[in-house]
């Protein structure tokens, strides 16, 4: 059984063959360094091709691994492609123990050729870093033969499904005959493996809250009200839906899982009970210690500017203090969308406190130090490769090397240089985020004050119901 997608990619033709041809996934795990050596030097020898090809199972299609991204530049130069969209960017995964590393490269080479091998560029390269087997393929958005471009559309996946098929029915493996459902966002099913917050997770966690406190539906639909959602019970409709604030369209309750289908839904709550539960005495305190401080904090530097923002934000997404306990469910509607970023917003505060950055000016000195240190060693790689073409294999390894370092100092510069763009775009977001949420926040309050005052002074003209007494 082999799974097939494929995506376009924007911006650096560099990303996806890097990841593509990642040594630490593409090793083979089944053969020593002694092997290796060993059967590189013979396969050098009949094919005169570089020894890393063989060792990490990758294969270029009209097109030399080792220089791939210069030969696919050179097609764009030669067509003059100014088109937004570098390359396609694709895997083939299969199921666990089917195939065999070099059986499953074999696939996805046969596949590149029966797709793209008439007319563009391909690197495939078979990741062997998981339980499934998958092979990774970087497509040159442009013809070679022609300059015309590749077309991600419907109709192309459907063939590239479908011959990938064939190709597992050839080396008789499981394919999947009727595939059915629609497939969940990648970007959600890897926050939802790796625990983070997702807009399903948080209303998950608000529906149970609320079926806890809740003995009829009446009481579920209040409580959902209070966390900023709107639940219909629609006797026309034969589901029920699920809407949050910020949210464009509602969401069917059955889909979050086998819970929260209608009736699912209504068991919960009648398994609640109206009878008074008792719970028992607490237990003796213990005395909180108080400690006593000289001296003042009047001399303390209060954190402000870009740092003081995003720990604030940071605060009241609950990502500080570590370790807390937060209920996302009672967040603000505008701070539950930014859950699924948690972590981007994390690494561009840590950029921003670990380099003391306060202002925009400052964010955007750093940013160009970056783009300067960048362009240099830009400049120093192209030159090592030059070295590289006119050197000898032992020369070449020590080059390698420096390349290597290089490379892995560009990949931290392009990080920090990105982090500091979303800085720049999301700093006047988050202004007005907690600018209407503790508008949000004051205008609750107040209407609560309003709510106990009319409690408290309410029903003042009622006869004395204790008769005089």
């Amino acid at each position: 059984m082999a799974v097939c997608e494929i995506w376009d990619v924007r911006g650096r033709l560099d990303h996806p063959i890097d990841y593509a041809e990642n040594p630490e996934k593409t090793a083979n795990p089944n053969y020593s360094e002694t092997d290796l050596q060993a059967l590189v030097d013979v396969m050098e020898y009949a094919t005169n091709q570089d020894k890393t090809e063989q060792r990490f199972f990758v294969t270029g299609v009209n097109c030399d691994p080792a220089s791939a991204r210069e030969e696919m530049m050179i097609a764009k130069v030669q067509w003059n492609d100014e088109s937004e969209i570098i390359c396609y960017h694709g895997f083939q995964s299969f199921k666990s123990g089917e195939v065999t590393p070099k059986q499953a490269h074999e696939i996805g080479v046969r596949l590149a050729q029966r797709m793209w091998g008439d007319r563009f560029q391909v690197i495939v390269a078979t990741h062997l870093n998981t339980d499934c087997l998958h092979n990774h393929f970087v497509v040159n958005s442009v013809s070679f033969m022609d300059g015309k471009h590749y077309h991600d559309n419907k109709a192309n996946l459907r063939l590239l499904r479908q011959r990938s098929d064939e190709l597992c029915r050839e080396y008789a493996l499981s394919v999947i005959e009727h595939p059915s459902g629609r497939k969940k966002p990648y970007a959600l099913y890897q926050a939802e493996k790796n625990g983070m917050p997702t807009r399903d997770n948080v209303a998950r966690q608000a529906v149970d809250e609320a079926i806890s406190k809740s003995f009829t539906l009446k009481d579920f639909d209040r409580q959902m009200a209070e966390m900023g959602y709107q639940v219909r019970f629609d006797p026309n409709r034969k589901y029920w839906t699920i809407m949050g604030k910020g949210w464009k369209r509602p969401k069917r309750l059955y889909k979050l899982g086998e819970n929260y289908t209608n009736e699912r839904i209504m068991e919960r709550i009648r398994e609640n009970s109206y009878a008074v539960k008792f719970s028992r005495f607490a237990g003796p305190q213990k005395p909180i210690p108080v400690y006593r401080l000289k001296g003042t904090l009047n001399g303390a530097k209060k954190i402000g500017g870009l740092r003081g923002l995003y720990l604030h934000y940071c605060y009241r997404l609950g990502i500080l203090p570590k370790n807390r306990k937060q209920n996302y469910a009672r967040l603000h509607y505008l701070l539950k969308d930014d859950l699924m970023k948690m972590e981007v917003i994390s690494q561009e505060t840590r950029l921003l406190c670990r380099n003391r950055i306060d202002t925009v000016e400052q964010l955007c000195s750093y940013k160009e130090s970056l783009e300067t240190e960048m362009a240099d060693l830009l400049q120093k790689r192209k030159g090592l490769y030059s070295q590289s073409r006119k050197m000898g294999s032992e020369e070449k390894e020590a080059i390698r090397s420096q390349l290597s370092d290089l490379s892995k100092r560009l990949r931290v510069i392009r990080k920090e240089v990105k982090l500091c763009e979303g800085i720049e775009a999301r700093n006047d977001t988050l202004k007005e985020k907690l600018k209407t949420i503790r508008a949000d926040e004051e205008q609750q309050r107040k209407e609560l004050m309003t709510n106990e005052h009319k409690r408290r002074s309410g029903r003042t003209d009622r006869p004395n119901e204790l008769g005089g007494i």
